[in-house]
């Protein structure tokens, strides 16, 4: 209901996501704006997303939410 609320809690999870996953996010939607959907786009964008999965920051961020603490980028 409340707009700045929502902008607020948007940010913060900004804030708080994997500095090398924000940056690859970014570059993502950067590469693929005004492609045309195409199998390849879709199997480029997979790998892609499955290489920052498999990443050091990947795995400490699932390992961060298995052990229900926060992982350590949020800790700076």
């Amino acid at each position: 209901d409340d707009p700045e609320a929502q902008v607020e809690a948007w940010f913060e999870a900004l804030r708080a996501a994997a500095p090398g996953a924000l940056a690859d996010a970014k570059t993502l939607v950067r590469d693929v704006a005004g492609r045309a959907v195409s199998h390849s786009l879709r199997a480029e964008t997979a790998d892609r997303i499955a290489g920052r999965r498999a990443s050091a920051e990947g795995r400490e961020g699932l390992q961060a939410f298995l052990e229900k603490r926060k992982p350590g980028w949020a800790e700076r």
